[in-house]
């Protein structure tokens, strides 16, 4: 409790005797002031950094009609707060450095004030896990927070929230600080040391903005107004508003779209599993119901994907007269649940116990049939119960158990997962866009950086389109061309040992793309810093290094031989080989460990092989033996081994490239 006063020797009294009557008279005045008729928005606060060599945008919200002075330093600008409750001004640029103060006036009364305001550099950082991967968790953590004190770095650390609708307050308690052991410790080491380099290099005070959440898609940080005028996203979108005025509509659509999903597939053989529940193979749950993977069930040791799970219960026309809630113990990390055949629920979340509510009409006399399908995509997955929360709860108080009885069937590992329910946190759409970006609309940015993409890469083609509209998002809102930096995913999981199978390259591949054809866009190639056993690799340094050098080029314009490495340009098709150029290569391409470069794959449509290549000078000779290609492909797969670099120790990074 801290420094908290005991009540012990006086109750409720004695704090106010403590206060005496002065002080006691002011909280009671406090309590009767005016409220303040506009504010500041409140990503203005102290020790915040706004950008530099740049017009200075102010904003906030206000009665309509209220008129306001705002103050900068002495610059002084009056505006009258429009209809909608909002308010904009704007100041000439400012170089870097400070202090400054932003004050607002109505009348002869100031209503907010923020001070130490720094002019210098503001990057937003966002993404998933591994941008929010924070200094405590480094190595060395301790000697690095020691260090972490510096005057000319400023940190704004967004709390995570989920919202429907778009926000125009930040999560509390989110607020800018110094940075310190102490404030960075929770902080992004991505986000930090690339600030910490860049205020070093540049001599200029640096913001940082962290807004990640670990876990979450791409379409959750994603504007519902931009994704839902692409076609492929506005349904989810329409979805998604229905579910804000019509909660059990949208339910009773999303179930029926999954499940139109689901047997469109055709991995799934048209098995309508809900309407059919006894159809197939299905074995015991051994035990009590935990992770899949500790069943003894060779198929399930390392499964990652769909389960089915069901449980049949009976019941007397008495109890299935009633409306109940049915408890299903904890799940990771997403189910959708049906009660005799028609859907009831579903909810993303790592082991959060789940409680629908099941209508009299649904429940029979006789036997019923729960049916879960859970969805784990990392670590500990399915339904973990406990037994006590193994029960449906009828509207009488009474209970049935449900914790014996439990049977399964793995879902193969090629049924496409369909789209969860749009209002899922960080799995759905917008919701942290809403909470975590919306807010922060019209601040001025040097740059973003983004590293996201894990949880998306079960469906890695969609993401090109899908980062397109992120970054067409974001330059709406803070500058049509503000640069961002993505950090291309490290290598992660299976080692691949055939060919045409790309993985976590798919959405890799999709990455590059969208660089590719921004010049706005950097890639920081990082496929060589990731770990095969570790999602979160701990290396951050490193990483950062590779968006540094990016952000060096793109953002600063410095001129660096091959910001992101070497990059494939293009390739001249002779009788029995393939010639690859690249550009970007900084002292020269090597390989690693081999005098030949491995990962290279040869494609003619959906059939692909590995191909022996290797180097010549600063073109790499791939063998086709005259067979027909349409496509090279190199370093694919979750984990690849891939052994071509320059000499400075920059990895060509991973490629599909179509062959004419």
């Amino acid at each position: 409790m801290g420094n908290v006063p005991s009540n012990k020797e006086g109750g409720g009294g004695f704090v106010i005797q403590k206060l005496g009557l002065s002080a006691l008279a002011i909280a009671m005045l406090a309590g009767c002031a005016e409220p303040n008729s506009a504010e500041l928005a409140d990503v203005f606060g102290d020790h915040m950094v706004i950008q530099r060599d740049q017009p200075v945008r102010v904003f906030g919200t206000g009665e309509p009609g209220t008129e306001l002075a705002v103050k900068l330093d002495a610059a002084e600008r009056t505006v009258t707060v429009a209809e909608s409750g909002a308010w904009q001004v704007e100041f000439a640029a400012l170089p870097a450095g400070g202090i400054h103060e932003i004050s607002l006036h109505e009348g002869g009364r100031k209503l907010d004030h923020v001070g130490d305001v720094l002019s210098g550099d503001v990057f937003l950082c966002s993404g998933q896990s591994n941008m929010k991967y924070p200094l405590r968790n480094m190595p060395y953590a301790p000697q690095i927070l020691e260090e972490a004190s510096e005057e000319n770095i400023r940190l704004l650390n967004i709390y995570q929230k989920a919202a429907l609708e778009p926000q125009s307050k930040l999560p509390e308690p989110t607020a800018w600080s110094k940075a310190t052991p102490e404030a960075a410790e929770w902080f992004s080491a991505m986000c930090y040391f690339t600030g910490r380099d860049i205020a070093e290099t540049y001599d200029v005070p640096v913001g940082l903005i962290q807004s990640a959440w670990g876990g979450s898609r791409i379409e959750s940080w994603i504007d519902a107004e931009v994704a839902g005028a692409a076609a492929e996203h506005a349904e989810q979108v329409e979805l998604l508003r229905t579910h804000v005025d019509d909660p059990v509509k949208a339910a009773k659509d999303y179930s029926e779209s999954w499940q139109a999903s689901w047997l469109a597939d055709p991995a799934t053989g048209g098995d309508a599993v809900w309407d059919a529940p006894d159809k197939g193979d299905w074995a015991a749950v051994p035990g009590q119901l935990r992770d899949w993977r500790t069943w003894g069930d060779p198929e399930l040791a390392d499964h990652k994907g769909m389960v089915w799970h069901k449980v049949s219960f009976d019941l007397t026309e008495a109890q299935a007269s009633q409306s109940a809630s049915v408890h299903i113990g904890s799940i990771d990390d997403t189910d959708v649940t049906w009660m005799n055949g028609v859907a009831i629920g579903t909810t993303f979340d790592w082991g959060g116990l789940r409680v629908y509510d099941v209508p009299a009409d649904l429940l029979r006399a006789g036997r019923n049939v729960l049916l879960v399908n859970a969805h784990n995509d990392y670590g500990e997955g399915g339904m973990n119960g406990p037994d006590a929360e193994l029960r449906l709860e009828l509207a009488d108080g009474s209970s049935v158990s449900l914790a014996e009885g439990w049977t399964y069937r793995k879902v193969p590992t090629d049924v496409t997962r369909p789209k969860p329910a749009p209002w899922q946190t960080i799995q759905g759409y917008s919701m942290l866009h809403n909470a975590m970006i919306a807010p922060l609309e019209g601040v001025g940015l040097k740059g973003a950086i983004w590293y996201q993409g894990e949880s998306n890469a079960g469906a890695g083609a969609a993401y090109e389109e899908l980062l397109t509209l992120l970054v067409q998002d974001w330059r709406a809102k803070f500058g049509a061309d503000l640069p961002v930096v993505v950090v291309q995913l490290p290598r992660f999981g299976a080692l691949p040992t055939v060919a045409g199978e790309p993985g976590w390259g798919m959405v890799r591949e999709s990455m590059r793309r969208v660089a590719a054809q921004d010049d706005r866009v950097g890639l920081a190639v990082t496929i060589d810093l990731g770990d095969p056993y570790d999602i979160h690799p701990a290396d951050k340094i490193s990483a950062s290094n590779r968006v540094i050098r990016v952000a060096k080029a793109l953002i600063y314009g410095e001129a660096i031989d091959g910001p992101s490495g070497p990059v494939a340009t293009d390739a001249e098709i002779l009788a029995d080989e393939i010639r690859v150029s690249f550009q970007g290569i900084d002292q020269g391409l090597v390989t690693i460990s081999s005098s030949n470069v491995t990962g290279v794959e040869l494609c003619d449509g959906a059939a692909c092989r590995f191909a022996p290549a290797t180097l010549d000078g600063d073109v790499m000779i791939i063998e086709t033996d005259g067979a027909q290609v349409s496509e090279i492909r190199y370093c694919q797969g979750d984990s690849p081994l891939c052994n071509l670099f320059d000499g400075n120790g920059l990895p060509a990074g991973p490629f599909w490239m179509q062959i004419d």
